[in-house]
């Protein structure tokens, strides 16, 4: 608390006193309540304005008001908050007050408060305030500090007028500034570093309730709102607990900062969740907290929606005429709103609430009505098991999945809702489940609900640009409800321990035999939720040309109809995940391996594929490119240089541009960057006489200039020649401009005409540091004799292929091919390697390459 001293307050002393109170604080956060520090704190505030009030004579101006607004109205005083007060007086000041005032503003400035002060007359209050809606909310908030009371009064006759901001203006604008706040946030309370304040559910939406109660009925706390009957004590006491909880985090988030943010980054959310007491291995501490707090904000937001629908109801659009039409015996829809006729229906007969969800489908401009979800969370909290457990409820949990809109109407709402964690029992355990890591960027049910939509959207030509395969194949499903299902257990195991997709495969067959598939449906879901990740490893990390990869594959797949489904499952499951990972680049590589195994079943399951046919036809079509374009120059003699592989890993396209690139080419180094001939990506092609270091040399130019390598074709020709691309995107996912793509150019050149292993340019992710990724080394088929393959998993950082590119160079290993994977922190890299030899790594040598991979990069 400020502490009373004799002789003037000095910036020194204050600063002072605000750092011992901080320690304090630190000292005591663990078993203090959380609502005692922000009173010490206002208090603080409140007695130090007072005295410096004092300290500068304004209280001996009569005509003269110090008022707390907005949060410090509110008593919320957090470590880092803005410290909000208005100077109220009746006529413009003279010169001499207004300079004595604004020492008194810079006073505080000099103390270390971020300040945010206005000075106004009554006339100001009035004219300002009708005209912007947070002047307006900031001026309900106020309270007086020191100085003209009557004066105050005045203020509060002002701002209590029913015509300031008429209640349905108040509301309606207060409703439009939720709408565009909840925009930036993507309309989810599940963003995986969310800002406390402005993040939905956040503080923001408790405001909200706040303020409409406030212009409704002067209610000043939550407990005021509760005596005046805006809510029901059930909501209050959840109201209250999540609060507290988002409270206790803001206040450690203030303690831990030195300047004022609400973000919970993850580097922060490591600290906040040590200083709340949260233990554990690994992670574990910190996605505990996570979990309640994303609970926290779904809980708030939810409150929040259902108590604005209330007000908007009984009080804004209470003159207008009632349209109701009679739905069923349980059910009426009132002004498009649907409407709860027995207010015990969903405790008498729960599987009715399952009605609800189909009447969404039908009516799809309607929404619920606030009754109705008051009811609906009350019957949800007096449930006695689980919903899937009722015969009635069962039929029409099915329905709801093979009607049009089924996702976005019924089972998106009933997450939102809370039905589906009183549906499936499992789903508990993923309702705010974030994973510590910078590649998810929702929590598993948000991305499980999104993976639900996203393959909803298959069914809709709109989708077509950017999902053909997808949207030719989804409409044509022999039944989406496998599909669907599926999809809400595919991560339902998560945070259990073990493989989450054998513990959500055991979950999901249970599920379906309860429901009443067969058997081959119950395996086909089983089998989706199990290997859900296997296209997306073969497709990413893989080398799908070669007929072994694509032959295990399919026989892991069986059959087209699980194809079908899995293509669909996977895709969906990557655009859910981060909204930057889908490109054209990887709907190629999923394209392509999704015909090659097509052609594999066409074919018969006894042998591999034979890819000369294949070789041949990219050939002839090269050719016929060629021949349109006016091409002459004999390239059988270019083409007999290359090995059969060099045609069935280039598109048609990519060989004709070879060729004119080629034709007469005297030069022993060329390097061409286009965006022309490779799908999704910028394809850097090198010809040059194979040497020392060369894919150390282009890696590193490529990632000095901050380029993201995706694929990786290494090709040796038969007199000794590279021919490698690589496929290669800005870090956002796009292609290179023109400008970037001749500064590359001649930077690889260079790189590659010297003498000298480049030097790294890259600057470290800051974000990488808090998080521990252990180098792994991982040898697929060593039976092979012909070549190596290699998977390296270990953390992404600058530099990362040109150090491997360097132990592979000191170990004298060359590289057939690579597959460049980033899944957020982690690298997930795949390598096909050859000894000097020219042949498999023996044991030896895989031995002494995976030591010193761990060496380097650990």
């Amino acid at each position: 608390m400020f502490q009373s001293v004799e002789g003037l307050l000095t910036p020194g002393l204050i600063k002072q006193q605000k750092e011992q109170l901080k320690q304090t604080e630190l000292e005591n956060f663990a078993q203090a309540d959380v609502n005692s520090l922000i009173s010490h704190r206002t208090l603080f505030c409140d007695n130090f304005l007072i005295r410096l009030w004092r300290q500068f004579s304004l209280h001996e101006v009569t005509d003269l008001a110090l008022i707390a607004v907005g949060g410090y109205g509110r008593r919320e005083i957090f470590p880092l908050s803005d410290l909000d007060f208005l100077i109220l007086t009746e006529q413009p000041m003279p010169a001499d007050l207004a300079k004595k005032v604004e020492e008194f503003i810079q006073f505080v400035w000099d103390c270390g408060f971020d300040v945010g002060a206005s000075v106004r007359t009554l006339e100001d209050c009035d004219s300002q305030g009708r005209a912007d809606i947070t002047i307006a909310t900031n001026l309900l908030e106020s309270r007086l500090l020191t100085g003209n009371e009557a004066l105050f009064d005045k203020l509060s006759s002002i701002v209590g007028r029913e015509d300031f901001w008429p209640r349905k203006t108040f509301f309606e604008a207060k409703i439009k500034e939720k709408k565009q706040r909840y925009q930036r946030y993507n309309n989810t309370s599940y963003n995986l570093e969310p800002d406390i304040k402005y993040n939905p559910g956040g503080l923001r939406d408790l405001h909200l309730i706040y303020w409409i109660a406030l212009r409704h009925s002067n209610a000043l706390s939550l407990e005021e709102i509760l005596q005046s009957g805006f809510i029901y004590p059930e909501e209050y006491a959840e109201l209250e607990r999540n609060q507290q909880f988002l409270f206790k985090v803001r206040f450690a988030l203030h303690l831990i900062l030195k300047r004022y943010d609400n973000r919970l980054l993850f580097d922060r959310q490591v600290k906040v969740s040590e200083l709340l007491g949260y233990q554990g291995e690994g992670n574990q501490g910190v996605e505990t907290m996570m979990k309640a707090f994303f609970q926290s904000l779904q809980a708030i937001s939810l409150a929040s929606d259902i108590l604005a629908k209330h007000y908007k109801e009984h009080f804004v659009d209470e003159n207008g005429e009632e349209e109701c039409q009679v739905l069923d015996d349980n059910f009426q829809m009132i002004n498009n709103a649907i409407f709860l006729v027995r207010e015990d229906c969903f405790v008498q007969q729960p599987d009715t609430i399952l009605d609800l969800f189909s009447h969404l489908i039908i009516h799809s401009q309607a929404e619920l009505h606030s009754s109705t979800l008051r009811l609906l969370h009350l019957a949800l909290g007096q449930l006695n098991g689980y919903l899937s457990e009722l015969p009635a409820a069962r039929e029409k949990f099915l329905r709801l999945l093979t009607q049009p809109r089924g996702i976005e109407r019924a089972l998106i709402p009933m997450h939102k809702y809370g039905v589906l964690t009183a549906y499936i029992p499992e789903w508990k355990g993923i309702e705010g489940l974030m994973q510590f890591d910078l590649f998810h960027i929702y929590t598993v049910d948000e991305h499980t609900m999104r993976v639900l939509a996203k393959l909803e959207t298959f069914l809709s030509e709109e989708t077509a640009e950017a999902h053909p395969l997808c949207v030719k194949l989804f409409p044509s499903l022999p039944d989406r409800a496998l599909i669907y299902i599926a999809a809400l257990f595919h991560d339902i195991a998560k945070g259990r321990g073990g493989n989450h997709a054998d513990l959500g495969a055991v979950d999901v067959g249970r599920f379906a035999a309860q429901h009443g598939f067969d058997c081959r449906e119950i395996e086909t879901m089983k089998w989706l939720v199990k290997q859900h990740l296997f296209m997306s490893v073969t497709a990413q990390r893989r080398d799908i040309h070669d007929p072994e990869v694509v032959m295990n594959f399919a026989a892991e797949v069986q059959n087209q109809v699980r194809l079908n489904y899995l293509v669909c499952l996977t895709v969906a499951d990557i655009c859910a995940t981060n909204t930057t990972l889908w490109n054209s680049w990887k709907r190629s590589l999923f394209a392509s391996l999704y015909q090659y195994t097509n052609q594999q079943f066409n074919q018969g399951m006894d042998n591999l594929l034979d890819n000369q046919e294949q070789e041949e036809q990219n050939k002839a079509l090269a050719l016929e490119i060629l021949q349109s374009q006016g091409f002459t120059e004999d390239v059988q003699s270019l083409w007999k240089r290359c090995p059969g592989d060099y045609f069935l890993r280039n598109t048609p396209k990519e060989l004709a541009w070879h060729s004119v690139l080629l034709a007469g080419v005297e030069t022993e180094l060329l390097v061409k960057i286009s965006n022309r001939f490779s799908a999704g990506g910028t394809e850097v092609f090198i010809y040059c006489k194979d040497r020392p270091n060369l894919f150390l040399k282009v890696v590193a130019a490529i990632g000095n200039k901050k380029l993201s390598i995706h694929d990786a074709q290494i090709i040796t020709s038969l007199d000794g020649y590279a021919f490698d691309s690589f496929i290669v995107t800005e870090l956002d996912g796009s292609l290179l401009k023109f400008d970037r793509r001749r500064v590359l150019e001649k930077a690889i050149i260079n790189s590659l005409n010297s003498n000298e292993l480049p030097k790294l340019q890259g600057s470290e992710n800051h974000k990488l540091q808090h998080f521990n990724v252990k180098t792994e080394v991982r040898f697929l088929n060593t039976e092979k004799t012909t070549h190596t393959e290699m998977e390296l998993f270990t953390l992404d950082k600058a530099g990362l292929l040109a150090d491997v590119s360097l132990v592979f160079s000191e170990l004298n290993l060359s590289i057939q091919n690579a597959k460049i994977t980033t899944i957020g922190e982690k690298a997930q890299d795949f390598f096909i390697l050859t000894n000097a030899k020219g042949e498999a790594l023996s044991e030896r040598e895989r031995q002494s390459l995976s030591e010193k991979l761990q060496a380097r990069l650990d």
